[in-house]
């Protein structure tokens, strides 16, 4: 039934995508998008049970939920490192005790490094990187909308080169099942380390990223940043200076244990999960059972430094848990549309109707039919999934490079979580950047689709000559 929809499966996205344009609210164009997907799933009775039913069972799958609970332990997370003077102390540090960071480029080049450094998994390099540079972006007058790009154009992108993170572990078990079926004989690990090279749309958005911060102060290219949150933004906003009352003594130490806490829980619980190989690892549990670590220790650790009461730090957690409410209601949307637009076969349909071409573009029409797919479902993981089984036979068929479809259909897929409207990772940098999630699409748009046309081309002439 799913796969004889044909093309009424992209009317829901089509409708979301919309919405989410013209509405300028995410949430009611994936609320939309859902009602309408579930009539088309539930087309006999013309009921919208279908919709509801799939909001609550987001829950039921073990990796939504952890992370829709990781999002609020994290609004915990941000608050009590703002509370406690840790972020107004990192800030004082690097700009006036050390001034390692002097100006508007450093803050960018801060933010840029720390999401490149952080490349185990997406979401904890938008939250730690965001967390540290998004004071320095407040203390020069950076952008906030600068800070989402930077952070999101570091996560998804950098995350897929690497083979033995979460991504890494989930393609080797894709290209892996292409093994199993006897449709390419090859060890998984060294075919996707020689399809690292043909990821053109990350490579691409990465080094774009780095010139646009670079060029900051030579040409006009800030113009197009906002130089501060709107009126609108800073009444839903909070910054650490609202949060710190000044009663605690600011120290960098305050921030810095709790971030080393994070990263350490969650690459400790990884290495735990995966019995000593990160690439067996429950990438679900590390953020998850990470986050939960921190915030007990970090609780501790203030308590035990006097900085604040057991009462107090609860205070805070929940506090910071209330101020993610309406984030962790969007991501639980997000989930509940994806998981539909999969019942209604929409990424299989596009692959279906984009097949019969020429051999010498096929990563190129592989590219832009995973960019439209990541688009319309805003993943990047999930496009992967649909595009492996169907790119990789039909390259071997007519003797396409398989490396560089790999890098083609990791490509198409990393564009769509790296600037749909409803991606999570896009809906995280702009929670974390604390922006209006529209606002960051659309300052963020030029340069994705700068990165995807140059990989667009990339894949044309490495097709043609190949």
């Amino acid at each position: 039934m799913i796969v004889e929809l044909s093309w009424l499966s992209i009317v829901p996205v089509l409708l979301a995508i919309i919405l989410a344009f013209v509405a300028k609210n995410v949430f009611i164009a994936l609320l939309s998008g859902i009602i309408v997907a579930g009539i088309i799933l539930d087309m006999k009775t013309g009921t919208i049970f279908t919709s509801l039913d799939s909001i609550y069972k987001v829950f039921q799958d073990d990796w939504a939920a952890k992370s829709i609970l990781f999002c609020l332990m994290i609004g915990a997370f941000v608050y009590v490192i703002e509370a406690s003077g840790g972020v107004h102390g990192m800030v004082e540090y690097l700009t006036e005790k050390r001034k390692l960071v002097k100006s508007k480029v450093g803050a960018q080049l801060l933010a840029y490094l720390l999401g490149i450094f952080l490349f185990i998994d997406g979401t904890s390099s938008i939250v730690i990187s965001g967390v540290a540079s998004r004071p320095l972006f407040d203390r020069f007058n950076v952008s906030r909308e600068k800070l989402a790009y930077i952070t999101d154009s570091t996560s998804s992108p950098i995350a897929w080169f690497i083979p033995f993170n979460g991504a890494g572990a989930f393609l080797m078990a894709m290209v892996g099942g292409q093994v199993s079926a006897g449709i390419i004989e090859v060890d998984p690990m060294t075919i996707i380390i020689s399809a690292i090279p043909f990821q053109l749309y990350g490579i691409f958005s990465i080094l774009i990223v780095a010139v646009v911060i670079l060029m900051d102060n030579h040409t006009n290219i800030q113009g197009q940043w906002s130089t501060g949150n709107t009126e609108e933004e800073q009444s839903e906003a909070y910054s650490s200076q609202q949060i710190f009352q000044g009663d605690i003594v600011p120290k960098a130490k305050n921030m810095i244990v709790p971030l080393v806490l994070l990263v350490g829980s969650i690459f400790g619980i990884m290495c735990i999960t995966g019995e000593g190989n990160i690439l067996k690892s429950d990438g679900s549990a590390g953020i998850y059972i990470g986050a939960i670590l921190t915030l007990i220790l970090t609780g501790i650790y203030y308590v035990l430094q006097r900085i604040t009461k057991i009462e107090t730090y609860l205070k805070w957690v929940f506090k910071g848990m209330g101020n993610y409410l309406e984030v962790t209601m969007i991501l639980t949307l997000a989930f509940a549309f994806s998981n539909l637009v999969s019942q209604l076969g929409t990424g299989a349909f596009i692959a279906r109707i984009s097949s019969g071409i020429n051999p010498a573009f096929v990563p190129f029409m592989i590219f832009i039919v995973g960019a439209f797919m990541s688009f319309a479902t805003g993943t990047s993981g999930g496009t992967v999934a649909v595009l492996i089984p169907i790119g990789i036979p039909m390259a071997v068929a007519i003797g396409a490079s398989i490396p560089m479809t790999i890098g083609a259909i990791i490509s198409g897929g990393v564009f769509g979580d790296h600037c749909s409207p409803i991606s999570d990772s896009t809906i995280l940098s702009s929670m974390i950047a604390e922006v209006n999630v529209m606002n960051h699409v659309k300052t963020q748009m030029p340069y994705a689709l700068t990165s995807a046309a140059l990989a667009s081309v990339g894949f044309l002439v490495l097709g043609l000559i190949g």
